[in-house]
């Protein structure tokens, strides 16, 4: 450990010539595969139908592990069995305001004003420990090089749930300017006896403004300006229904999750450079600014005791059969309040035919947790009275302050090249608690070395790459043993791309000294599981991916394909036990990974027509089977099918049908019950562009 990290870091120096940032790095030729098989362009016409905010699937189809997700809520990811060191980012900035404070936040950005998303497997050494293990990263929509340019979208589906949005923008001279407002409004029947709607709304703005250099400028250059705008108000929560009751209305919610409630509310501010200092060299500088407030009431206690099985199946019962006395419910509370700061540098120069990668970022953020609890008491009419003021179980406030650097050098010799990168990043975190809560201190730090190197070949439309790396993630200051998360990767990867084809078949081995456990998909969150951070030793991960990508062209039709297949298999070899994660055995899978996931697009476009069809399968998912006995998630899957139609050049009408065989699909299954995904659900929508 180290209090300077600037002294121990020789990359630094390197780096502090440019206090810039790119987007156009020196790509290994890992990435480059990474680019051409896990990349979803969502604002081509086939697929732009199917996800007017946000959809699974596309995500599934870039080869992350998407888990399942109840309607209205953001889509939980991991990648590879792990999700600590998984970075969701926007225009090369973290998403989330707090990725080393607040690691329990599961945010995603609107789909709508994204041009496309991609996953990166092997990142590069220059992407830094919360992106060690992998990132998802999405490029918003760019201002237009037309001097004026818009699209307007709106639709309803048959429950009378509707979304609208506009995104406008253009260039004159060197200046540029978009602006994208967008409204979702939905509201799902739910009451199981008592009649109860479930609302849920969102709201999303950006505004961008550019400006490029002046003609004849000796270096030519470019800057924006942007803001981000989001709110999301849901309710919901965690309790769901018996195993009985969801086998019947799998759709419903008992009377006493009525108070149930997420609420986000999201700002971002970017100001980013590039530069062009010659023909060889490029930097570009971005800094950033983000806040997210939260507040969530989820009734998870009955008499003070977390709902367990048994309790579950009282709250049934009652609400079939309510008396006079009543039942004493607890929600559990949350007011969290997120921010983060940070200022990134990128430069890529060109020595000949050899390629160099410099990059440096200092990041700060914070968490602002209060979490607490509330007494209910739920009538015999199946109302809900308070019986209490909220009370905070715990108050705290988590810092960190992350300075990292990286080299990556691209060494070409005709049809091979060598790709060397050295990463170093210190972080220090800090955690102070109210004196009158039961809940560890800490200040520490920690430094991380990341050394990778990569051999690859290319030959014509095929490619092959070999690529090792020491990824590194640094501990939460809820991590009692301060342990950072440590894995040996390796993979190999192979592709093919010519004309409408491509192919990619990639073998992968991670080898974790120690893999980080948090608030993890299935459970029943309560403050311990989002204070805390528990580590499970000698993890191994292997497994396989494949894409393939192939369009069908005829004299008067297409047929556009698009698949992607992966096997996770992950398992620790000494087995793990906590008394908040629960236990479950060696060399057994982890139970929050599935080991199968497939996912596909496919269909047939007929002039102005397409009819496409997009499906996810994932296997069995073992979470509560492991840890509570509670039972699987059975493998599952979701087809949706989206039908489109250009009425002119100007204007297009599409119809949209979501879970198209109206499965029964598991959202979660926690000891609170089991909650189902959206139904069968139709929508229609028109869409114009100007």
């Amino acid at each position: 450990m180290s209090n300077n990290p600037f002294c121990l870091s020789v990359i630094a120096a390197a780096v502090l010539f440019a206090c810039h940032s790119s987007q156009a790095l020196a790509e290994t030729v890992t990435e480059s595969i990474d680019k051409v098989n896990n990349q979803i362009d969502l604002q081509q016409s086939t697929q732009k139908a199917f996800h007017y905010r946000q959809s699974d699937i596309a995500l599934g189809l870039t080869g992350v592990t998407v888990l399942p997700t109840a309607p209205n809520a953001n889509v939980e990811l991991m990648h590879r069995g792990v999700s600590d060191g998984v970075a969701v980012l926007q225009d090369g900035i973290f998403f989330s305001p707090a990725p080393y404070s607040g690691q329990n936040l599961v945010l995603q950005p609107n789909l709508q004003q994204q041009q496309s998303v991609t996953l990166s497997s092997m990142t590069s050494v220059v992407d830094g420990s919360e992106a060690a293990f992998g990132k998802l990263e999405y490029q918003s929509v760019a201002i237009s090089a037309k001097e004026y340019a818009g699209e307007f979208n709106v639709e309803m589906n048959d429950d009378a749930d509707y979304s609208g949005g506009a995104i406008i923008s253009g260039t004159t001279k060197q200046y540029g300017m978009l602006l994208a407002v967008d409204y979702q409004s939905a509201s799902d029947d739910v009451g199981y006896k008592l009649a109860r709607d479930a609302d849920a709304t969102q709201k999303d703005i950006m505004f961008k403004i550019g400006a490029d250099s002046l003609p004849g400028a000796r270096n030519k250059q470019s800057t924006e300006f942007s803001y981000q705008y989001s709110s999301q108000d849901a309710e919901q929560g965690t309790l769901g229904l018996t195993n009985n009751d969801f086998s019947l209305v799998p759709n419903q919610r008992y009377a006493a999750a009525n108070i149930n409630f997420t609420d986000g509310e999201r700002q971002r501010y970017v100001l980013a450079h590039k530069l062009l200092l010659s023909k060889t060299s490029t930097v570009a500088t971005d800094f950033y600014y983000q806040t997210y407030s939260q507040k969530t009431a989820d009734m998870l206690f009955v008499d003070g005791e977390t709902i367990n099985h048994a309790l579950l199946t009282d709250i049934a019962a009652f609400e079939i059969n309510p008396n006079t006395d009543g039942m004493n419910l607890g929600a559990f509370a949350q007011d969290n309040d997120f921010a983060g700061f940070g200022v990134q540098t990128k430069g890529v120069s060109m020595y000949g035919q050899h390629q160099v990668t410099y990059s440096a970022r200092y990041h700060t953020d914070k968490a602002e947790m209060e979490l607490g609890g509330q007494d209910w008491l739920w009538n015999q009419d199946l109302s809900l009275t308070s019986a209490s003021d909220k009370e905070a179980f715990v108050v705290y406030k988590d810092d960190a302050s992350a300075f990292s650097s990286a080299v990556d050098t691209k060494l070409n010799y005709g049809q091979w090249s060598v790709n060397l990168g050295l990463g170093y990043e210190h972080v220090s975190v800090s955690r102070d608690v109210s004196d009158e809560y039961d809940l560890a201190e800490a200040d520490f730090s920690d430094d991380g070395w990341t050394p990778s190197i990569e051999v690859a070949y290319t030959q014509g439309a095929w490619s092959a790459a070999v690529q090792a790396k020491q990824a590194w993630t640094a501990a939460s200051a809820g991590n009692l043993e301060q342990r950072a998360q440590e894995a040996l990767q390796y993979q190999l990867a192979i592709a093919y791309q010519q004309d409408t084809l491509a192919l990619a078949l990639t073998a992968y081995l991670h080898d974790y000294d120690n893999q980080h456990v948090g608030c993890m998909f299935g459970m029943i969150c309560d403050y311990e599981q989002i204070a805390l951070q528990e580590n499970i030793e000698d993890v191994t991960v292997n497994g396989i991916d494949f894409s393939v990508e192939y369009g069908l062209v005829f004299d008067s039709f297409s047929i556009p394909f698009k698949a992607k297949y992966q096997y996770t298999q992950a398992e620790t070899d000494i087995g793990y036990c906590s008394n908040i994660n629960g236990c479950f055995d060696g060399d057994s899978q982890l139970p929050w990974v599935p080991k199968q996931q497939f996912s596909f697009s496919s269909g047939v476009v007929v002039g102005d027509v397409s009819v496409m069809a997009q499906a996810l399968y994932q296997s069995e998912l073992e979470y509560e089977g492991n840890l509570a006995a509670f039972g699987s998630i059975d493998s599952q899957w979701k087809v949706d099918l989206a039908a489109s139609y250009q009425v002119a050049k100007q204007h297009e009408v599409y119809l949209r049908v979501e879970n198209l065989f109206d499965e029964t699909l598991v959202a979660s299954r926690t000891f609170a019950g089991r909650q189902a995904q959206s139904e069968m659900t139709t929508y229609v929508g028109y869409k114009a562009r100007f």
